[in-house]
């Protein structure tokens, strides 16, 4: 997928109303009173609201790229395209995966109500986030994958274990939080097991404010598979990404689930420095009920920062200058986040 770049002449009134990250950027507009309400339905269960309209109050005008299938919405600082029927958009450049699929009715496109509200709402406008109000951001807990008996994924080619990478990038990235003023706390520094409930329990004990869990992937039987995925926490009524029916779990409101809409902007912020560091496959921003992200009562984050099961990936992985690389740019994403929660409290 090409990267959408952006070219601003960026003049004090203008960065009063947007922030720009890194070349993707993510408009910090407040919300217009252009377009008429979005009208709504129900659909298995889920309410759905005409994505034009809801756009517009962003400064988004949508132009169909293929009528009654693909939509793109686009302003100055922000593009995005949605297709019918599909989870997947394209915003700025990066993948991004919706809960539900989008619907075309009666030549309209219409987006799940929860994705408009906590997915796409804080990307677009942080500051029009009502509840619950943008976080706090002075203890960050970083949790490297796996320790101990549990190596995690592993390439047996190569005699590379998931464990030792995670914690290598984990020290790494405790460095330079340390660096910009953070008090940092670790789920574990040397090659022990922690259970998963204890991470979220280590977590919430030191009172973060911010949760990163570090992971290498691996699939079995598939060793072309490559990229980098970010997921943050499934928000309550919705599938994970990787469900392909509802469950009765995606009722139950998890402790994860409080800071929803500061989830998806620290998720989005952290896979687009991920992706545009690491310059692999954009596997996606994605949503799960990973047991770390489910019960820590902060923003959480888990990174999946490539694919120990191929090969040439692997190579890369197992260099200082790749997890130095990757540890970088997820000290970048929360730079980019701080940035965008400091400037909707402002507002």
């Amino acid at each position: 997928m090409v990267r959408l770049r952006h070219t601003y002449l960026m003049s004090a009134a203008l960065a009063a109303l947007i922030f720009l990250v890194g070349n993707g950027a993510v408009a910090r507009a407040q919300p217009t009173k252009t377009g008429a309400p979005a009208a709504a339905f129900k659909l298995n269960g889920n309410s759905y609201i005409e994505a034009r309209s809801f756009f517009a109050r962003f400064g988004l005008k949508a132009t169909w790229v293929e009528r009654g299938k693909t939509m793109r919405l686009q302003s100055s600082v922000a593009r995005i395209e949605i297709e019918d029927n599909k989870r997947d958009v394209a915003m700025n450049g990066l993948r991004v995966l919706m809960g539900e699929p989008a619907v075309e009715r009666d030549g309209a496109l219409y987006i799940s109500r929860i994705d408009a509200e906590k997915l796409f709402q804080p990307l677009l406008s942080p500051s029009s986030v009502a509840s619950p109000a943008a976080p706090a951001l002075r203890v960050i807990v970083i949790d490297a994958g796996h320790g101990g008996q549990d190596t995690g994924t592993q390439n047996k080619t190569f005699k590379l274990d998931e464990k030792k990478f995670t914690l290598d990038v984990s020290m790494r990235l405790r460095t330079l939080l340390i660096q910009q003023g953070y008090k940092v706390v670790m789920t574990r520094t040397d090659d022990r097991f922690v259970e998963l409930p204890r991470r979220a329990e280590i977590a919430n004990q030191a009172g973060a404010d911010l949760f990163i869990s570090i992971h290498f992937n691996a699939v079995a039987g598939s060793p072309t598979v490559r990229g980098s995925e970010t997921y943050v926490m499934t928000p309550q009524f919705q599938r994970s990404t990787s469900s392909a029916k509802r469950e009765a779990s995606d009722n139950v409101l998890n402790p994860g689930n409080r800071y929803d809409p500061w989830n998806a902007l620290l998720g989005y912020h952290i896979h687009n420095q991920v992706i545009d560091s690491l310059r692999g496959e954009d596997r996606g921003f994605k949503r799960a009920r990973f047991a770390v992200l489910r019960l820590v009562n902060s923003p959480g984050v888990l990174v999946e920062a490539g694919y120990l099961s191929n090969n040439d990936e692997a190579r890369r992985i197992a260099t200082p200058a790749y997890r130095a690389s990757l540890a970088e740019a997820l000290a970048q994403g929360v730079r980019a986040y701080a940035l965008a929660i400091t400037t909707a409290k402002t507002r």
